[in-house]
């Protein structure tokens, strides 16, 4: 079995000390990649002012590495509705260069409409989002693959536009659906799932762990076939799962952890990322073990 990776997200502002300190700790103790969250909208408090403010996501994306030197460094994820792909495209292949090739540029569909209505970017229809993200990340991929930019899509049209070749250039698409699978089977270097839906976590649904799972295989084994669809080699795609939706308690005991990765490893999950500060029911003292004694062990190459 080979090394499985770790990261942990930043979702929340804080005071920039604070976050500079935790980002190096996290470095310090041993993570693989640290991730900007990217969300225009903010929760309210019963009075209506905003109780989970945010700072930009690119630009905190920048921030981490600028205090670190060994982690990969992205955005997880940055809707497609909020930026125009050419821009987005050319801060990827920017942040790449500060970091010293680092970086990983997330995008995704955008599932939460509250990104929309804060941003006043209208819904669309879940297979013109699809059909959008493959346009999206073509242009995208074109910059991590120093190439000129020339697109002339139904959604999207960038002409005569280049930046600078990408120290190493890094593409991270989160996709559920068939569609938005195909996309990142054509164009991802990671692809990134979470388990459930948004519009289920909006319907109040939240899956068990099983559901989850099985969830997650048969979007991993879409994946495989859209890749023999086109033939790519599914093993250019590196497979990744953010744990922060589901009922899994990973962060409640040694053995929950180990038993929670394990699963998700068994099919075929290399990296898994974490919000951090954690959420959910967790112990900070498993934390602690965890990342002491058992992530070393399990990025060595050891079994959960």
């Amino acid at each position: 079995m080979t090394g499985l990776r770790f990261g942990l997200k930043t979702y929340d502002a804080a005071p920039w000390d604070e976050l500079r300190h935790r980002w190096r700790d996290h470095e310090a103790a041993g993570f693989d990649a640290l991730w900007a969250g990217d969300h225009v909208w903010s929760t309210r408090d019963g009075d209506g002012a905003p109780a989970r403010p945010r700072f930009d996501s690119w630009l905190m994306a920048a921030g981490i590495a600028a205090v670190t030197s060994r982690v990969d460094v992205g955005t997880l994820v940055s809707p497609i509705g909020l930026r125009n792909p050419a821009v987005l495209g050319k801060q990827a292949v920017t942040l790449d260069h500060l970091s010293g090739g680092r970086a990983v540029a997330g995008i995704g569909s955008g599932g939460n409409p509250l990104d929309g209505a804060a941003a006043g970017i209208p819904a669309w229809p879940s297979d013109e989002k699809a059909a959008r993200l493959g346009e999206y990340a073509r242009i995208v991929r074109s910059y991590l693959r120093g190439a000129d930019v020339d697109v002339d899509g139904e959604f999207y049209r960038s002409h005569g536009v280049s930046a600078p070749a990408p120290v190493r250039g890094r593409l991270l698409i989160a996709a559920h659906t068939r569609a938005s699978i195909a996309a990142a089977a054509a164009h991802a270097d990671v692809w990134n799932s979470y388990g459930v839906l948004f519009s289920q976590l909006r319907a109040g649904v939240v899956l068990t762990p099983e559901q989850s799972l099985a969830a997650t295989r048969r979007r991993a084994r879409w994946l495989d076939e859209e890749c023999e669809r086109i033939g790519r080699d599914p093993a250019e795609i590196t497979r990744s799962f953010m744990l922060a939706f589901t009922r899994d308690t990973p962060w409640t005991s040694v053995q929950n952890f180990r038993d929670t990765i394990g699963r998700y490893a068994d099919i075929g999950i290399t990296e898994f990322m974490f919000p951090f500060p954690l959420q959910g029911e967790h112990d900070d003292d498993v934390f602690a073990e965890v990342v002491a004694d058992v992530m070393p062990r399990l990025q060595a190459g050891e079994r959960p």
